[in-house]
């Protein structure tokens, strides 16, 4: 659990992380008497549904003018139906669209649905949220250091819960490959509450949460012997190196047991993709955007907001659960993770494509 100093730190270091609210001119910026509209592409009651809510109230207090803000949820194709609304709205600061790890894969994977260009968007903030990686007791991996439980993990056929053959679970299921457990069979269309029930029933031998999900609802069946940690995504630093996970900073990455167990770096399409994965999956889990086209002032309006919720007493007391111990990401910094999340020229896409078919069993796209 975070205490309100640790969330003041983080509030502070989050504020040096990249945005000064003065870097543009944005005192002529007003949005009094205005609505703003926050797209949340999916129902009600999710992370992200979550996500724009908890930030809701704050904007509407810290968005110059103090206009009225409003949460609309737009569910439909895995993020697509929102994200396509959001892709024709007007540049003028009154709507904006929360995006997930989803949006991204569905930019990816959605074929000829998607009408959307993430990268054509303005991010006002990234919100990371680290991956944690764990299996059922019955693995046997309880006792074992990560090196060795991932060797023992690598030697029989696991089964693994999966939302669909291009959810945002493949950010596991390329970790799971690059360490060497290959032989996974995938079960679809299960919840997350579903899966770890699975796994505590030893159903079902791997899983994936984020770290929210991992401290609350994991870590306790960890804690009774029922499920085993063994290792997390990592985390992106603003120099393009994985480095350890903030909120488990005692956690060796699968990177860093990759490198144990041969003696060098991970390299090669499988570990372009998880490059790609960790950027979607992790450093761009959550984020707040503006359409493409919105002035510089608007956007440094928008920062401000957010850069002032940040310090906000109030949202300190009761962001710990949606922010966890992440820095917030902004400005070049955060397009660079976008960048890192979609990039790929046209053979590693190829390859990509085919490695889902194989695991998966079905084609990842049209």
């Amino acid at each position: 659990m975070l205490n309100r100093r640790t969330l003041m730190a983080l509030a502070a270091g989050t504020t040096m992380l990249g945005f000064s609210a003065t870097t543009a001119t944005a005192e002529d910026v007003s949005f009094e008497g205005e609505t703003v509209r926050i797209i949340v592409p999916f129902g009600e009651g999710g992370g992200s549904d979550t996500y724009a809510r908890t930030l809701q109230v704050y904007l509407a207090r810290h968005l110059p003018g103090e206009p009225t803000v409003i949460v609309e949820n737009m569910p439909g194709g895995g993020s697509i139906k929102g994200a396509n609304t959001f892709q024709n709205a007007e540049p003028d600061g009154l709507t904006a669209l929360v995006a997930s790890t989803s949006t991204f894969t569905s930019a990816i994977f959605g074929g000829s649905a998607v009408n959307y260009d993430i990268t054509s968007w303005e991010p006002v903030v990234l919100s990371p949220q680290g991956s944690v990686l764990f299996a059922a007791a019955s693995t046997g991996i309880a006792d074992q250091d990560p090196v060795t439980a991932t060797q023992t993990l690598a030697t029989v056929s696991h089964a693994f819960g999966i939302k669909s053959p291009t959810a945002s679970e493949l950010r596991a299921v390329a970790a799971f490959n690059l360490l060497g457990i290959e032989n996974i069979n995938p079960i679809f269309g299960l919840s997350a509450g579903e899966r770890r029930q699975s796994m505590i029933r030893g159903e079902m031998q791997l899983g994936v949460e984020p770290f929210s999900g991992y401290s609350s609802k994991v870590a306790p069946y960890v804690e009774s012997g029922e499920l085993a940690f063994f290792a997390t995504l990592g985390f992106i630093d603003a120099d393009g190196t994985v480095v350890r996970d903030p909120g488990m900073p005692d956690a060796m990455t699968v990177p860093e047991i990759y490198e144990a167990i041969h003696g060098e770096a991970p390299s090669g399409p499988l570990w372009q993709a998880y490059l790609n994965f960790l950027n979607m999956g992790v450093m761009t889990s959550k984020s707040l955007n503006l359409p493409a086209g919105t002035s510089p002032e608007i956007v440094a309006a928008w920062r401000g907001a957010i850069d002032a919720t940040l310090q906000d007493a109030e949202f300190l007391q009761v962001s710990g659960k949606v922010l966890g111990p992440y820095p917030q990401i902004f400005g070049d910094e955060a397009k660079a993770a976008i960048r890192g999340a979609l990039d790929m020229d046209e053979a590693q896409r190829e390859w990509l494509f085919a490695w889902i078919e194989e695991g998966m069993g079905v084609p990842a796209g049209n």
